[in-house]
């Protein structure tokens, strides 16, 4: 018996020594340099795709819905969904989140920045521009949520070892992005023949790994002055010289004043990661509540209907019929988008109570039909994520001309193209129902009921408008409403809308020493709490 068993082990280790053998055979091919994994052996070109990706679906999605969203008034909810949004009741993580582009998108922009620059090879200059331009939205995000950060020495643990970069201060910060956005602007070359991107092996000599513009370096320059204006405006609070400086130079460089120069991500019904953010956060799981029991915020309806704006249509969703008393996750998903099982009345509009935890209805199937969804046929699978627009810049400009800076333009016009184009971008969107659609008369309409004015009344216009403007784009709403001073009701008597987002854990167990001393020069304590530390604005927000 025993001899039965060692002949069976023998021959099954015979069989597997002798697989691998044969298999293993001309794996020393391997060995070579040209297998190994290494920028050089590499298409970086889709580095910078991904690079595109990372920062429009990070920019988006049910993060700035939940929290930014609720901030700025534009959603609420009973359910513990939004915490920091609704309640402002603090939560780590979803405060930690937006700390992610560390590892995501800004890694990216510096390994692919450097990369090129060590290159030295001056056909790519059109790529390392971009890549500094796109570098700069991904900071500027990181920079508008926490204040001082990393940025000199952000990222460089590859390139040479460095895991514990200091903190740079927030007005160095901005004055860095805005001398880069100004040398790339000047550095990308109309030569024809450099195709941004073009990769390794292609055959197609104009193709490129854009996906944004399609290599169109006139629609990258309109983007890096558009994110010249943003952070000039932005910053004009804290150094109006500056800001005046950048402000007057991004405008007569050229700015984006066209939905159709608009920096768009495009998306699509097929795999998770294809489809939008937004999207996917609101029709939920294929056995969810779609709506995830977020409704429209009080605030925000009751703000449109007194202004009787057009943007009702596309924003406003409906009420659910009140024939309907049983609600379920499995239902909801089949009246999700079915016309007939809701109210589209416009007038009868009702917005979700801020900051409550208990559902202020008798019942969930009452709780659908008393207050007003999100629109669901704004938010379709392949809804484009559109991240810097028409609208906002020319509002910019409109707020340049009122502070008396060169712009080429009146404050009025400026503040029409603003209106004509924000409300001709939401009509565009491909799932929304004719009738939602807005039309120039109703444009023309309310321009002429909501004239700009003058001085501190068109400033509040200003606001208000671009408030409600960026409705898709809630992250650069908080921005804004911080920046322009907008006054929104305290979602909770006990507490005050969030003004920047607290340092991460994952710093404090890393690199403590220096988030030390970037508090200290801060003038804050070291041992004060989050909440404590969300109240403290970060150095643009000045009012």
């Amino acid at each position: 018996m025993k001899n039965k068993i060692f002949l069976r082990i023998m021959f099954a280790a015979m069989i597997l020594f002798g697989g691998y053998s044969c298999d293993t055979d001309l794996l020393t091919d391997l060995d070579d340099p040209k297998y190994l994994l290494t920028p050089e052996n590499s298409d970086m070109s889709m580095m910078f795709t991904n690079l595109l990706i990372s920062h429009g679906r990070g920019s988006t999605g049910g993060n700035p819905v939940r929290l930014e969203g609720g901030y700025v008034k534009y959603y609420a909810t009973y359910s513990n969904l939004m915490l920091m949004g609704g309640l402002y009741q603090f939560d780590q993580g979803l405060n930690d989140s937006p700390w992610g582009v560390y590892s995501g998108a800004l890694k990216m922009a510096v390994a692919l920045e450097d990369y090129l620059v060590k290159q030295e090879d001056p056909n790519l200059v059109n790529n390392l521009a971009m890549t500094r331009i796109m570098k700069v939205a991904v900071l500027q995000r990181l920079t508008d949520f926490y204040g001082d950060i990393p940025v000199s020495e952000a990222c460089q643990a590859y390139i040479n070892l460095n895991m514990k970069p200091k903190y740079d201060k927030q007005e160095d910060i901005y004055e860095y992005m805005l001398q880069t956005l100004d040398a790339e602007t000047q550095a990308i070359s109309d030569d024809e023949a450099l195709i941004p991107f073009n990769w390794k092996g292609n055959n197609d000599a104009k193709k490129t790994r854009d996906i944004v513009y399609n290599g169109d370096l006139n629609k990258w320059k309109k983007y890096a002055y558009s994110l010249m204006l943003r952070l000039a405006m932005r910053a004009s609070a804290a150094d109006a010289g500056m800001a005046k400086t950048y402000a007057e130079k991004a405008i007569a460089g050229g700015v984006i004043t066209d939905n159709a120069d608009n920096w768009t991500l495009q998306t699509k019904d097929g795999m998770n990661s294809e489809k939008s953010p937004y999207s996917s956060f609101f029709e939920g799981s294929p056995s969810g509540d779609p709506e995830r029991y977020v409704k429209l915020g009080e605030y925000f309806v009751n703000f449109l209907k007194t202004m009787n704006d057009p943007r009702m249509k596309v924003i406003f969703g409906g009420r659910l019929d009140p024939s309907i008393t049983a609600v379920t996750a499995s239902n909801m998903q089949t009246y999700w988008r079915d016309v007939t099982k809701w109210n589209w009345d416009l007038t009868l509009a009702t917005g979700m109570v801020h900051g409550t935890n208990a559902n202020p209805a008798p019942s969930l199937a009452e709780y659908h039909q008393i207050y007003t969804s999100p629109n669901p046929f704004l938010f379709i699978m392949d809804m484009p994520l559109v991240i810097l627009t028409a609208a906002e810049m020319n509002y910019l400009i409109a707020e340049a001309a009122v502070n008396g800076w060169a712009t080429g333009t009146t404050a009025d016009a400026a503040y029409e193209a603003a209106i004509t184009a924000n409300m001709t971008q939401l009509s565009s969107y491909s799932g929304l129902l004719e009738t939602q659609r807005i039309t120039q008369d109703e444009i023309t309409a309310y321009l002429a009921a909501h004239p700009l004015g003058t001085d501190a009344a068109a400033r509040q216009r200003l606001a208000e408008e671009m408030w409600v403007s960026l409705y898709l784009n809630p992250t650069e709403s908080w921005f804004n409403v911080r920046r322009m001073n907008l006054s929104l009701p305290d979602n909770s008597a006990s507490a005050h809308m969030p003004v920047r987002y607290a340092y991460v854990e994952n710093e404090r167990s890393n690199n403590l020493d220096n988030l030390n001393l970037a508090l200290t020069s801060l003038g804050w304590s070291a041992n004060m709490s989050r909440e404590e530390e969300i109240s403290k604005p970060v150095w643009w927000d000045a009012n």
